[in-house]
Order: C-alpha cells, then structure tokens, then sequence
C-alpha cells in the first residue's frame, strides 16, 4: 500500500489501461458469448493444427498424421508437416497429457493466455520508457490519464483485437508473437540502460519466443538484439560492460538458429518452405501460376506497393449506415504495377485500423532521430527500429489480408509509447496548456480504434462461422438498423451467381426458398446462411402389397452428386440409403406402423457445409454434402434437389409420395418483408 501512496497514479493508471483493453479483447475472443472453446468455423478448421502438432511432438514426431491439415499441409519425403512454427504447440503439451477432451478448442484459452503476457510485458514497457523521459518526478493526475489512455490504445486498439475474433492457427500465432515481441523490445531496454547477464538472458528468451512463433517477427527481433550488441561494443561511456555485447549479439544468434534447424528438419531450409509441395498449390490453379510468374515464390520486392497502398491506404475502414457501421472496404486489395497476387481479401489498413499509433509512431521517429537527443533517447532507437523490422516481411508477400496488419503492432506500440512519453514529459515540463487537448485527441482517437476493431471483428467472426451465426448477425442487424439493412435484401429467382452481388448484400432465393450473404471476397462471395428444405412423405402400402423397390428423394448436385434413397422391402419394412463417390451408406430397416407413413427429410447445417439426413421413423442416416469444390479448390454452396414422384419406381414398390414444404425461414421472411419483397404466403 505505501507503493501505491507513493505513486498512486501510476498504479490507477495500469488499472484502468488494463481493464479497458483487456475487456475489448476479451469480448472479441469471445464473440460476445460464455464459450471458452469456440472455433474460428464449424468444423474447427485450422483450430486444431497446433493440437495435431504438440500431439506429434509428444510421440516424437515433427510430422502430423497424413492429410490432417487438409490444404494447408506439406507433403516432404512421403510425410505432412506443418509451416507453422511450433511454440504454440509446445505450450499444449501439459495440457494434452492430462486429457484429450479438448482436443481443437484450446485456441480461446491460449489466446488469452498470450493476452496476459502482453499485459504483463506491455504495462513494463510502458512504464520503463516513461521513466526513462522522466525518472525524477511521480506521476501526476493528468499524465496518469494520458497514460492510461495509451496502455487501453495498446492493448484493445490494436489490430490484435481482430485477430480475437477469429481463434484459429493464422490469429493465434500473431497472439503469441506480439507479446513475445513487446518483451523483447522491453528487455533490450532493461539492457541497454543497465547491462546485466539476467537482462540479456530475457532478451534472448524473448527473442527465441518470437523466432519460434512467427520467423519474421522473430528475426526482426534479432536484430535488435544484434544492434545491442553493437551499442555495447562502442559504448564509451561503460566500456567495462563491453564483453557483455558478445552474450547480446549471441542471444539473438541462438534464436536464429534455433528457428533454423527446426525448420531444416522440416523442409531442409533454413527459413523457407517449399510451396509447390503445399496440397493447396496442388489444387489452386492460380497458386500454381503465382508461383510460375513469380519465380517459385510469392515474396519479392516487386510487391511492395502492392502492399504499402494495401495496408496504409486512408480509405482501409469504411463506414456505412447499418450495422455493425463499420467495415472492410467493399472489394479486395488489387496489385499494382502488374504484381501478380497469389490471394487477395478485402484488406484493412494500418491507418483505418490504428490511426493514432500510426501518427504517434511517425511522431516518434521525428523525436528520437534528431541529432543531439539525450543518450537514453538514443537507446530507444534500437527497439523502435526492431519493431518497424517485424513489417518487412509482409511489406514483400504476394498475399494481402487484413491479419497482416497485425505485423506493424509492434512498431506502432514502440513508437506510440515512445511519442506518448516524449510529449507527456515536454508539455508537463513546460507548463503546456496542449496537455489537456492531447489526452482527450489521444482519449477520442482509442476509443475509435478499440471500436472499429471489435466491429470489424464481429463481423469476421460471423461469416467465418456461417449457419447459425451468421444469421444471428443478420437480426441483430436488422434490429438495430433495419431501414438501413432493407436496400441491402435483394431477391433472386435462384441461387445468386458467383460474380453477382456486392459485399454486405443479403440475397433472398425466391419465395425464401434461401438465404445468402455477400462476404465482398472473390473466393467465396455467397455464405448460405440458411435454406429451406423439403420434407418427402412417402406412405408405404401394408404388407400384404408391399413391394421391393428403390425410390429417389433427393439429389446434390455435387459432382459427383449425392443422392438419398427410399429402399422397401415385401415385408413392409424400410430404410433410408445415402449414395455418394465411396459407395452406399444404409441406415437399419424399421417397421412402418399404421398409418404406414415415412417422413425423411434433409436440414441443411451451414457452417459444416453438409446437410442431415433422418427419417421418422427410422432416425438419423448420416449426411450428404451441401457444398462443392471448384477446380480453383474454392467453397460454393451446392443445389439440393427434391426428386420425390410418384413416378414408376414408386408405383411398384407400393409407395405414394407426397412433398412437404420445410419449416418457414422466420429470419429470410423478416429481412424480405422489411425490404418490401412480394413472397408468395
């Protein structure tokens, strides 16, 4: 308590930045719900890579079971391996030898467990440069807010709050790398103000934390840990800790080949992985020919503008009339001076995104690069430049997404703590009347990037879950901005065509026979939300008529396509059969009690793209595919067809059919009707 008397803005200050941007990412990771083992998609996806992994590396193995990273594995010497690198898999294994019940939903859980490193890391950090601008005064009520301000804008308005939204491999090595990063950039501080063993020991821990999650990161780390080293050796002012800057320069070192020979094990490389052997690329035409026109690789120079109009672009949040009121821009980022992309998203930048860490960044590299600048302002050089280094990387990726973004957060951090500390110490110091104008700028400027993320996420979070999701997204956008959603509900006569459309539109498939939402993406553009599905009743003749025979109800058109069929028998029994390219599936016989009536119906389950079949009696059957493949590999909802007649076959199995509409689609018919679409009753 006598710390806190002492200081006791400082402490309420971390309080507060704390609690604020904690409570945005953790909503995000949470999307809004209780569920702590959610997956970025139904079908958990990408959640359980790293869980595949840590398996691996407990049975001594660096490679996953064959085809169980679906396109993203690669196949090496007749085994899958994974690109990723492997500390967030490591992090499992204490988990995974005491249970296998939460196999492909830890990601939530590690998620968070990486936020609170970055709390720990970023509140020290904070407070380490603060004190280096101003070691000789307490922290007084106005800098506490300002201070507070910017540890909310670092820890909830960040493009790290996206990333939450979606709790998959691509999100979570970004949750993970950051911290890493911030630590390591706190720590050569803590080196280069006070050289020590231990200071130095943290900073290599923290850089190999980086080079083992994300190589770009990590590398950029290491150089700063090389630039230490470089400080130390010509530091004139202490040259009796110059034979520390062997031990720096080695930290760095070590973590560089550490991330060397693991990724030689892999793919007998030191840093790259070969593409052309990734399944995707043996599936996607147009990877292949990004490969071919770019020399075997998609990285290069020669995307550079590419992605610095991509991810610094003004326009790279846009704001519309209903909800969530702020989003992506409408189209994918396209390639400039003829660069061929291999994928492109509709991409946020770094300057929709985080406006003010941006300008507080730009601020500090004015700041601390003027000549005649005070030795500790020289020191922060080295990790601010570190943390613009983590961005090389996707500066030169052939591959535009807004989770890319999140490769600046590291230098925006350094350089918004940076500006924030320096400009705090002038005004205070000078009596300055800009100080009470600064914090609310700085207030107004948090609090939009906090929401923009958080709403940008939710969205991201809806239409990559789809089915039920999605559609819960739909009505809490028409309860909060219907009359604004109501020119977004178009009506087509059928399912919407691949280039048809633009993002955020809501198309409505005749009478509500479906419901589509447009993504805006060009990979897949329509999500089916949800469709209404016919049930066949089909009355079976008693047993002293009754006939084999085989009757069609319904039909994929998958290609192959998938069909499901009604098979009787003479004693008056029957089962429901599902054909598909591996052969027949056949649910048991049941007896068929008075009135002798069969229901079999198909319900679409969206987010697992495959719909169920079940009949009563006779209970559930199993499941036909509800989506299809293109030869680009890419996701489209399927038409399932009801073949159902009283046709031949029908009338010698003894059999009368009838079809029943399903169940009304109660939020297809409220979004057409707020639209004024005409539907049939």
């Amino acid at each position: 308590m006598s710390l806190i008397r002492q200081d006791r803005w400082r402490f309420v200050a971390s309080v507060v930045g704390i609690t604020v941007g904690s409570l945005a990412y953790v909503l995000t990771l949470l999307d809004h719900s209780t569920s702590f083992t959610r997956t970025a998609n139904g079908l958990g996806y990408a959640s359980n890579f790293f869980d595949l992994q840590a398996r691996a590396f407990m049975e001594g193995n660096l490679h996953v079971p064959m085809g169980s990273l679906g396109i993203e594995g690669f196949h090496q010497r007749g085994l899958e391996y994974m690109y990723f690198q492997p500390w967030p898999a490591i992090v499992r294994i204490p988990v995974l030898l005491t249970t296998s019940e939460f196999d492909g939903e830890l990601t939530v859980f590690f998620m968070a467990i990486a936020f609170i490193l970055l709390v720990v890391m970023a509140t020290r950090l904070v407070w380490l440069v603060r004190d280096m601008m101003a070691a000789d005064r307490q922290v007084g009520g106005l800098e506490g807010v300002s201070m507070a301000v910017l540890l909310a804008c670092v820890l909830g308005g960040t493009t790290l709050t996206y990333d939450a939204s979606l709790p998959w491999v691509y999100h979570e090595v970004y949750a993970w790398v950051i911290p890493f990063c911030v630590g390591a950039m706190y720590w050569m501080l803590r080196t280069l103000r006070d050289p020590q063993p231990a200071s130095i020991a943290w900073m290599g821990v923290f850089c190999l934390g980086a080079v083992m999650t994300r190589t770009t990161g990590g590398w950029a780390m290491c150089l700063g840990a090389f630039l230490v080293g470089g400080w130390l050796l010509l530091d004139k002012a202490r040259p009796q800790t110059r034979y520390l800057a062997r031990w720096a320069a080695g930290a760095g070192l070590a973590a560089v080949l550490a991330g060397v020979v693991f990724n030689y094990l892999k793919f007998r490389h030191p840093y790259m992985f070969p593409l052309e052997d990734q399944v995707w690329s043996d599936l996607n035409e147009h990877r292949r020919r990004a490969l071919e026109v770019n020399g075997g690789t998609i990285t290069g120079l020669q995307f550079f503008w590419t992605s610095f109009v991509a991810y610094f672009r003004l326009d790279g949040v846009r704001f519309v009339d209903y909800f969530p009121w702020a989003t992506l821009p409408p189209t994918p980022a396209e390639g400039v001076n003829g660069a061929f992309l291999d994928q492109s998203y509709r991409t946020g930048s770094v300057s929709g995104l985080m406006p003010w860490l941006l300008l507080l960044t730009v601020a500090a590299v004015l700041i601390i690069a003027r000549p005649g600048v005070s030795r500790e302002m020289k020191m922060l050089r080295i990790p601010l430049a570190a943390g613009i280094f983590v961005s090389g990387g996707v500066m030169a990726y052939g591959y535009l997404a807004t989770r890319y973004t999140s490769d600046f957060v590291p230098g925006v951090v350094m350089g918004g703590i940076i500006a924030t500390c320096a400009m705090n110490a002038w005004m205070i110091r000078n009596r300055s009347l800009l100080m009470g104008p600064f914090v609310a700028l700085a207030a107004l400027a948090t609090a939009y990037s906090i929401v923009v993320n958080m709403l940008i996420g939710h969205t991201a979070a809806a239409f990559t879950a789809g089915g039920v999701t999605l559609g819960e997204y739909l009505q809490r956008q028409h309860d909060l901005s219907p009359d604004a959603q109501a020119p977004l509900v178009k009506q087509y006569a059928t399912r919407p065509a691949f280039g048809a459309g633009r993002a955020d539109e809501i198309a409505v498939v005749g009478d509500c026979q479906a419901l589509y939402f447009n993504t805006g993406d060009k990979y897949v553009p329509w999500v089916l939300v949800e469709r209404r599905n016919d049930t066949v009743v089909a009355t079976i003749k008693p047993m002293e008529r009754a006939r084999n025979g085989r009757i069609l109800l319904y039909e994929s058109l998958v290609t192959p396509s998938e069909k499901v069929w009604l098979v009787t028998n003479k004693a008056g029994r029957a089962r429901v059969v599902i054909e598909n390219e591996s052969g027949e599936y056949k649910g048991y016989w049941f007896e068929v009690p008075p009135p002798y009536e069969v229901r079999i119906g198909i319900r679409d389950i969206p987010h697992w793209e495959y719909a169920e079949v079940s009949s009563t009696p006779g209970g559930w059957v199993g499941y036909i595919k509800a989506a299809q493949w293109d030869r680009e590999a890419i996701t489209h909802a399927a038409e399932i067809v009801t073949h159902a007649r009283n046709d031949w076959e029908a009338r010698v199995a003894g059999v009368d059919l009838r079809v029943e509409p399903g169940v009304p689609l109660r939020l297809c018919r409220t979004l057409a009707e707020n639209a004024g679409l005409e539907l049939a009753d």
